[in-house]
Order: structure tokens, then C-alpha cells, then sequence
């Protein structure tokens, strides 16, 4: 017997019980998402993946510490940035899966055995888009409809610590997106669905000498972070 913990926009939150061998479908049966559930956004947290995810963060912090040496005040400023919103998100071992129960009982694969200490959580859908990274100020914007992502920061100022060639959208399912933006590898137009997030990375040529990987790490972690509900 499993006990998976089920929180938001669903009938029955609290603990659910289920047999040996049972499938995360069979939680959503017995917690039944509401129709203002957001499944797109909905996530489910391990444990394990959690493990991971503290040593991820450990090496984002890692690198982030090293900036305010940086000959370049405005890549400072970025990590600053970047260190107080790393320091108010946790890991939380978010596995990237769409909560969708009829999806997952035509789809084996992506509907995976619930473990003893699963957590889920269903959010209402917001209303909203983040957009974090090498920016002035994160910000908070309405989200529209099929607006590319770029068309976002004419409202979310960006520094001179921005890359010019490319931006991170992070996706509420926890797909990341890695887009070209300038005029010689523009990629096509890419909306961001409710509760997504763009992230602004750090300029490349800033950080080749301290973490190639920095940017790329930084949006998967990103990823990992629970849709506002």
C-alpha cells in the first residue's frame, strides 16, 4: 500500500491510499481534479528526483557564488538577482509528467507506479507569466495568448548582463525551450502558456570561464518549481 499526498483544485485533497502496484492514474480517480484544474501545470514530486534537484541547486548556488568577484557590475547584479530567487526556491523533486488520468491510462509510460510519499499538486489556472534572470526586476505579467516570448520583455526590461542571442521559456509542464533571438538564428514565433516562465540568461561570453553550463542548468531548475496556483 502507497500513500500519495494530493493538494489543489481536486474533490478529495488529503492522503489517498493506493494498492500495491497502483498507477498515479488511479490517485487521480480516487482525488477527481475539478474543471478548474490546470493539468497542464499540475505536478508530481519524488523524493528521489528531490535528492537530485539539492545537488543541482547546490552547483547553481555554487557558480552564482563566484559573480560578485566579476569585473562586470552588471553580471553581478544578475547574480544577485539569481541568487535571491534561488535562495526562495527550493528542490522540490518535480518529475516532468502531464497529470492528465484519461492521457495516462492510454499511455502506460507516462502513467508511472505511485510511491509511498508521492506528493501531487493540482493548481487553478493562472493568469500570469514570470520572467527572472538577467532583467532589471523580475516581473510578474499578464499572460496573452499566443504572444511570443520575446514580446514579453518589452514590459520586463532586460540588463546589459542579457545574452543577445537567446531565451529560455520555461513551460508550466516543465518543458524548457531554448530560443534563438537575434537576427542571424531568430527562431519562429513561441508563445508561453498560463503560469510559464521566461528565463533572461546570463551572457555567455560572461560566464565561459566560469560555468558553460550555467544558463541551460539554470532554466532546468526552473523547471522543477511548482505553477503558482
Amino acid at each position: 500500500m502507497s500513500e500519495v499526498s494530493v493538494q489543489g483544485a481536486v474533490e478529495e485533497s488529503g492522503t489517498v491510499q493506493v494498492q500495491a502496484g497502483g498507477r498515479i492514474s488511479d490517485v487521480l480517480n480516487a482525488a477527481r481534479p475539478s474543471a478548474a484544474a490546470y493539468l497542464l501545470g499540475s505536478s508530481l514530486q519524488r523524493e528521489q528526483e528531490r535528492q537530485d534537484q539539492l545537488r543541482q541547486r547546490a552547483g547553481l548556488l555554487h557558480t552564482l557564488s563566484q559573480l560578485p568577484q566579476h569585473e562586470n557590475l552588471d553580471v553581478r547584479a544578475a547574480g544577485e538577482l539569481l541568487h535571491e530567487w534561488l535562495e526562495a526556491h527550493p528542490a522540490t523533486g518535480r518529475v516532468r509528467l502531464v497529470l492528465d488520468r484519461r492521457l495516462m491510462q492510454v499511455q502506460p509510460p507516462n502513467n508511472p507506479v505511485a510511491r509511498r510519499g508521492d506528493s501531487i499538486i493540482i493548481p487553478l489556472r493562472p493568469q500570469t507569466v514570470h520572467v527572472v534572470g538577467a532583467v532589471i526586476q523580475p516581473c510578474t505579467l499578464p499572460h496573452q495568448p499566443l504572444q511570443d516570448a520575446k514580446a514579453y520583455l518589452a514590459h520586463c526590461p532586460v540588463s546589459d548582463a542579457a545574452d543577445p542571442d537567446t531565451l529560455y521559456v520555461v513551460q508550466p509542464d516543465g518543458l524548457v525551450q531554448a530560443l534563438g533571438i537575434a537576427a542571424w538564428n531568430r527562431a519562429d514565433p513561441q508563445p508561453v502558456a498560463a503560469g510559464g516562465t521566461i528565463y533572461v540568461p546570463v551572457r555567455e561570453s560572461a560566464m565561459k570561464h566560469i560555468d558553460t553550463s550555467f544558463n541551460e542548468d539554470f532554466a532546468s531548475f526552473i523547471a522543477t518549481q511548482p505553477v503558482d496556483p
